[in-house]
């Protein structure tokens, strides 16, 4: 179930649907449906640290705004250094975890995931002095 705001707008299989109505609750049906809340969405210019850039990337992909074979490609490889920067376990099985997901083109279910490895990014980049 989909909660869809009034104002709302979503990519749906690449279609930008807006809500212009009172708040209303979606169900989608059909299976391997691409989705994208656009509030959810990174614009390029914010995608400026190493898991933002993969998660617009993800998110062109789940789109389909990219030829996928290419980007996937490109973010496999963006995926090895990752792995060996971020030194806490569980960190690194959320990596593990992103490459499992994006191998079997789960690309919604990748973006979450790369989410959570965002904000532990953002927590660490934090610590880092100026």
């Amino acid at each position: 179930m989909l909660k869809f705001p009034a104002g709302d707008r979503i990519v749906l299989n690449g279609a930008v649907i807006e809500n212009v109505g009172r708040g209303a609750r979606l169900r989608v049906l059909t299976p391997n449906t691409q989705l994208l809340r656009l509030r959810d969405a990174i614009n390029p210019e914010e995608a400026v640290t190493p898991v933002g850039r993969l998660c617009h990337a993800t998110q062109l992909m789940l789109v389909g705004e990219c030829d996928v074979d290419a980007v996937l490609a490109e973010t496999f490889a963006a995926l090895v250094p990752l792995h060996e920067a971020f030194m806490d376990e569980e960190d690194k099985l959320c990596v593990q975890e992103i490459r499992t997901q994006l191998s079997d083109r789960d690309f919604y279910r990748a973006l979450r995931t790369l989410g959570r490895l965002r904000k532990r990014e953002a927590i660490l980049l934090s610590r880092v002095p100026q």
